[in-house]
């Protein structure tokens, strides 16, 4: 029995370790993944409450790992509260508006939020590192999700479809669109049919080719390279700075003075 709990005490404490670890993209990717998934397949009010629950979560740890501000992160986790629960209560109510609407909401700040969170983290890091790298591809992926949320905005607002080959699109259509754009695939099932569809169709296209040659590539091929001193660092050559100083300049206080030698004779 003793050793039951222990082992149940061990697993939580190594979850608890992981959940606590700086800069763990990996972990990120996967939660990212999974908020891609459910956003395709989120069809009806539990598929609704199933998604705005792991966007929820994967918004909170990429700010909490991403080492974003106290108070930035509180913000979201009060915005966040509020749209799961409201989205819970649709399902009770049964008004599915307000739970697609808390729901956008959610993926929007993941999709707007996590990457500019992520970004600062790696413009200010002392060393280039694998999961800065990963970091950089959690940031591509969020890429497509926010033209996911972008394609229906813009049709709400032109009043417009937004595809030539449907006026019903689904969720799974405007993700399937926009990953495709954003790997510069383009397989033609889908295309936009106002020029401004097609305008920011090009935009996204643009900036995820753009981001990889530039962004992710310069961080692979300087994996291992510092690139400022760390803080640790800066500390101790401060004080060896100091303490050469002090044995040059100041007197030994061990050293004997003229009035302690007597002079021979004496």
């Amino acid at each position: 029995m003793g050793t039951a709990h222990e082992s149940r005490a061990a697993r939580w404490a190594r979850m608890e370790g992981t959940f606590a670890r700086e800069d763990d993209y990996g972990i990120a990717l996967i939660l990212i993944l999974l908020t891609i998934l459910f956003f395709a397949a989120a069809e009806g009010a539990i598929g609704q409450v199933i998604s705005v629950v792991i966007s929820s979560v994967t918004l909170l740890f990429v700010l909490h790992t991403a080492g974003a501000r106290r108070r930035v992160f509180r913000v979201v986790a009060v915005v966040v509260v509020l749209a799961v629960a409201g989205t819970i209560v649709t399902v009770i109510v049964g008004d599915g508006t307000m739970g697609r609407s808390a729901t956008s909401l959610v993926g929007l700040m993941l999709a707007v939020v996590a990457p500019l969170v992520i970004l600062r983290r790696i413009v200010q890091a002392h060393t280039v590192t694998f999961r800065l790298v990963l970091g950089a591809l959690a940031i591509y992926l969020l890429f497509g999700l926010a033209y996911s949320y972008l394609f229906p905005l813009v049709a709400i607002l032109g009043g417009h479809p937004f595809f030539v080959q449907t006026d019903t699109p689904a969720s799974i259509d405007y993700a399937y669109f926009s990953y495709t754009t954003l790997a510069t695939v383009g397989y033609g099932d889908f295309t936009a049919a106002t020029g401004v569809g097609r305008m920011i169709s090009i935009s996204e296209a643009l900036v995820g080719q753009l981001f990889l040659v530039s962004a992710v590539a310069l961080l692979v091929g300087n994996i291992g390279r510092t690139l400022r001193p760390g803080p640790t660092l800066e500390s101790s050559e401060a004080s060896e700075t100091t303490a050469l100083l002090e044995t040059a300049v100041l007197p030994d206080a061990t050293a004997p003075t003229p009035e302690d030698v007597t002079p021979p004779g004496r």
